[in-house]
């Protein structure tokens, strides 16, 4: 567990009564549901909450997958669980994170974090891959989902008119609402207003799609849907705003998914005439968008400019001094090593080197393979209403990528992330029993013994892996 500023736990009555309600709920709910009580903890209770023991922080959502992981143990949950590709990527991105991370700066402080960082990760997703199992489990958490967000977003409506944050109680954020460029920014549980904001950027996808796949009661989507823009314009971001922007596009190339592969060169191609025509490199388009709608386009530009220059000295297994990359000399408060890190690519590197981020990149690009070969036209594993569902998982997973350009993800808005790769890990699984299922056609399709597996048998993620 890593190290933070707190020396010593911060723990509220309320937020005790909290946790032990969501462990309980952990415990006894049925497996599809387990992962709710997670991401409702995640999403109502700050990361100020926290239990340090011998130095180590135990914040209340870890204590919550220590619990996770003791009823998955219990009952036997894992078994049936075979690795995929998308597995193991992610393992070996946490054996770097940790190996790579460490050598960077060989200290015990510094080990203690990466390792860390890499329990929360390989948890979150270890226990969703163990409790999502086929689509009506993903479907089911998404209707949750879009419930879970109201409270989040009438909190933060009172938080705009009051200046009020009614988390503050818990401690681990602020009490009052921070303002910029005469704007009043909006943070609910989350330590950042950019972090809620884009937890809200990355909901948004989701429950377009739930619209789209519901029969009937349409209203859990559609109030899903306002919740999220409230969310994100409360928390006045042009980092989180843009990834909603992202999302919207996204969404409304579902009429041209065909075409995707024309759309991806055609990024391509404009990539590199913007390259040869602009004076500075092609990344520095973010200042020049800021200079239209405003923000801080010029320093995220910066933070990349900073990391192609400084490439030598992070390459190999990261770094952990960028103090000399500030443009005035400003740090981080409290670490007088590091300058502020917005941008969650470089992050990555920094963290680990090229193999690290190298990996991070892999998983994103498998993620899209699986969500356009399963949303396509031709694909058989998922009927057409359902496929829609699907390809908004891909417009969440584009909407997280657009929102790294922006942020480092640094409080639990990483549950969220964590569990996006996981439902899409599950997804793979669907992909290779329909690729079996067509390498192996059966013998005698008249003895039910034989038959081919059907639409929901092929949605049974690592049930009959």
């Amino acid at each position: 567990m890593e190290n933070s500023a707190a020396s010593s736990s911060n723990v509220s009555a309320l937020g005790l009564l909290i946790l032990v309600v969501m462990a309980a709920l952990t415990w006894g709910l049925k497996r599809r549901n387990a992962v709710l009580p997670l991401l409702m903890l995640t999403c109502y209770l700050p990361l100020g909450q926290e239990i340090v023991v011998a130095g180590l922080n135990f914040q209340f959502f870890r204590i919550l997958l220590l619990v996770g992981l003791c009823r998955v143990w219990s009952r036997g949950e894992a078994v049936g669980l075979r690795l995929t590709a998308m597995d193991k990527l992610f393992i070996w991105w946490a054996v770097v994170t940790v190996v790579f991370g460490t050598l960077a700066d060989l200290t015990v402080s510094r080990f203690i974090n990466r390792t860390g960082t890499a329990l929360n990760a390989v948890c979150v997703y270890f226990l969703v891959r163990c409790w999502a199992r086929d689509f009506d489990d993903v479907l089911h958490t998404v209707r949750f989902l879009a419930l879970m967000v109201v409270p989040l977003a009438a909190s933060m409506i009172v938080e705009k008119f009051t200046m009020r944050n009614i988390f503050s109680v818990f401690g681990g954020v602020a009490e009052f609402a921070g303002i910029r460029d005469g704007k009043l920014r909006c943070q609910g549980a989350f330590r950042h207003p950019i972090l809620a904001g884009t937890y809200g950027a990355t909901l948004f996808p989701l429950f377009v799609g739930l619209w789209f796949s519901e029969k009937r009661k349409k209203w859990r989507a559609a109030l899903g849907t306002g919740s999220a823009v409230v969310v994100t314009l409360a928390a006045a971001s042009s980092g989180a705003f843009l990834a909603l922007i992202a999302g919207t596009i996204g969404l409304a190339l579902w009429r041209f998914r065909r075409y995707m592969r024309l759309i991806r060169i055609g990024v391509v191609v404009m990539l590199i005439l913007l390259a040869l025509v602009m004076k500075a490199p092609v990344w520095y388009i973010f200042s020049r968008l800021s200079e239209l709608v405003g923000g801080t386009g010029w320093y995220r530009s910066y933070i990349i400019d900073m990391a192609v220059q400084h490439f030598n000295e992070w390459w190999l297994v990261g770094s952990a001094y960028t103090a000399h990359w500030a443009p005035a000399g400003e740090v981080v408060p409290g670490d007088p090593n590091n300058m502020d890190i917005i941008n969650n690519y470089v992050a990555e590197g920094l963290g680990g080197g090229v193999l690290k981020l190298g990996l991070f990149v892999a998983m994103i690009v498998l993620c899209f393979k699986v969500v356009g070969r399963l949303a396509s036209r031709k694909s058989g594993v998922l009927p057409p209403s359902r496929k829609m569902l699907m390809w908004s998982l891909g417009v969440c997973l584009l909407a997280h990528c657009i929102s790294f350009l922006s942020v480092v993800y640094f409080d639990q808005i990483i549950v969220m992330w964590y569990w996006l790769l996981a439902v899409i890990a599950v997804f793979s699984v669907n992909q290779r029993m329909q690729a079996r299922t067509r390498e192996h056609p059966v013998a005698n399709p008249d003895n039910p013994a034989d038959a081919p597996a059907s639409g929901n048998q092929l949605e049974l993620g690592i049930a009959n892996a």
